[in-house]
């Protein structure tokens, strides 16, 4: 072989091709071989799973980002949550003093309290009534509830049931028909006006006996006989076991108000012309406020502050009812929609010191944050 040939050959050996020749000592190249395999083996188990580990690491790096809290305007209020099947077994009771009212009959001196309630609601629905012309009312009603408690409770909470069945069937036909009846007046006194005051009323179809058109009343079942039961007992003077509502019943009607704020304005009726008679009105006169105007603007912004000082004012009374409302955040929610930064930042601290690790903890973070930086922008 040529000395040329002889480069040509060494420069195609590979550089790391394993050496199979023995130890210094001796030993047969097979043998070098198996250590060689061992040694490799060896090296491979350490490195065992590590793709498992380094996606736990990623998710837990994942985690730790969201986690940190970051600026987030303030949105809804956490509204309470009441039982379902307390609120059944409440309206399975009221259900049954109901019928045995129905069936059994109620006492004279119950039934004398019956009518001073609705002789009251008349009055009350009266829109000219006097404040003299109400209390005399009253007075009647305080007189006859005296009897008719000494009766017994139990006849008294069913004569309260039957007239609640009364009001509800009789909120029905109204939101049918359009039509207040005589008997909604007595047990309900002006409460259509009330639902068209705070807007608690929704358009629906025509009706059919010619009233202003059917309604669907905003309240649910359990908001509103709540709401009932709290007028009458306050009508008759009861503020004692067993009258009053379930807790249930107030988170029922609370998640209600707190959702549906009442107005300090009178609210538009709801009844509208048709479409086409108020086409040609559409278009503001010279000189008159238009939607989008400063004054149309100015009064947004003054029920908007109506509300939520509403709502601060609900949010204290349901925290006093149920403990387990959040009811910290909940004031730091209605104060930053007030423009009170400050305040609002303290209420989500009060929050987060009370509940470190709690279902909110992250949520109150991220709006104590938004409440701090506006804070800080007004301030420079």
């Amino acid at each position: 072989m040529s000395r040329a040939e002889s480069a040509s050959v060494k420069r195609r050996e590979p550089r790391s091709a394993p050496s199979i020749r023995g130890p210094a000592g001796g030993g047969s190249p097979a043998r070098a071989v198996e250590e060689h395999a061992a040694a490799r083996r060896g090296l491979r188990r350490h490195l065992e799973g590590w793709e498992p580990g380094l996606v736990a690491v990623f998710i837990a790096g994942s985690a730790a980002i969201l986690a940190v809290p970051r600026a987030v305007e303030p949105a809804e209020l956490p509204l309470p949550l009441a039982d379902a099947r307390a609120l059944a077994r409440v309206r399975d009771a009221d259900i049954a003093r109901a019928r045995e009212a129905e069936l059994l009959g109620l006492d004279a001196e119950v039934r004398a309290l019956g009518s001073a309630i609705r002789a009251f609601g008349i009055v009350d629905a009266d829109a000219d009534h006097t404040e003299a012309e109400l209390l005399a009312a009253r007075k009647r009603v305080l007189e006859a509830a005296g009897p008719a408690l000494a009766q017994g409770d139990e006849a008294v909470l069913r004569l309260r049931a039957y007239q609640m069945s009364s009001f509800v069937r009789e909120v029905r036909r109204f939101e049918a028909t359009g039509e207040a009846s005589d008997e909604l007046r007595e047990l309900g006194g002006n409460f259509p006006g009330l639902l068209r005051r705070n807007a608690w009323l929704r358009a629906g179809g025509a009706g059919p006996r010619g009233g202003d058109g059917a309604r669907r009343v905003a309240l649910d079942g359990a908001a509103l006989g709540a709401l009932f039961k709290k007028r009458w007992d306050a009508i008759v003077g009861l503020r004692r076991a067993p009258f009053g509502v379930a807790l249930d019943e107030e988170r029922a009607l609370y998640k209600f108000l707190l959702s549906h704020p009442l107005s300090g304005r009178s609210a538009q009726e709801l009844a509208a012309p048709p479409a086409a008679e108020t086409a040609p009105h559409l278009e503001p006169q010279a000189g008159e406020p238009g939607p989008r105007s400063p004054a149309a603007a100015l009064r947004a912004a003054e029920a908007q502050r109506a509300e939520e000082h509403y709502r601060l004012k609900k949010i204290d009374e349901l925290a006093a009812l149920d403990p387990a409302y959040p009811r910290h955040l909940a004031r730091g929610i209605a104060l930053y929609r007030l423009g009170k930064f400050v305040q609002s930042a303290d209420a989500f601290r009060s929050h987060l010191d009370q509940h470190p690790d709690g279902a909110h903890t992250l949520r109150a973070q991220n709006y104590l944050r938004a409440a701090l930086e506006r804070a800080s922008e007004e301030r420079f």
